[in-house]
């Protein structure tokens, strides 16, 4: 890959092929990403309402990008990274990911079988600046 992407710039990282495909691809402009992401909303537990429901507002949210920007048609992805922010991201760790001042459980160790929508998602980057992507666990009860 020649150059980087409009992510690598936004969320640093590697531009290059999507590490789980055989398949050779370059740069695609975000808009035309458009992938079917309900089977991954439902893995993550994220659900109705959760702010994202195209693979555009998937891979912005996880970028920390809560709307549209204007210039969104000039933005394009590389395969690393639509990967990475997209439906091939993977939740790592089962506990609860809301900050303790946040939360309201004792335990730290809560285990999780929902997602955070986009709207925690920017609530906890606002009061806290601490970022958690959509689709990182979260307590049920919370």
């Amino acid at each position: 890959m020649e150059r980087n992407c409009s992510f690598q710039r936004l969320v640093g990282g590697q531009c290059g092929q999507d590490p789980r495909s055989t398949k050779v691809q370059d740069l695609v402009p975000l808009l035309t990403c458009n992938k079917d992401i309900s089977r991954h909303k439902s893995s993550l537990g994220l659900m109705t309402g959760s702010g994202v429901d195209t693979e555009v507002e998937l891979i912005l949210a996880r970028s920390s990008i809560f709307s549209f920007p204007s210039n969104i048609s000039d933005m394009d992805i590389c395969p690393a990274h639509r990967s990475s922010l997209g439906i091939g991201w993977r939740r790592g760790l089962a506990r609860c990911r809301i900050p303790a001042q946040l939360s309201k459980h004792v335990r730290k160790s809560r285990t999780t079988d929902r997602g955070i929508s986009k709207d925690i998602s920017r609530l906890i980057l606002r009061i806290t600046g601490i970022f958690l992507p959509v689709g990182s666990g979260k307590y049920p009860f919370e």
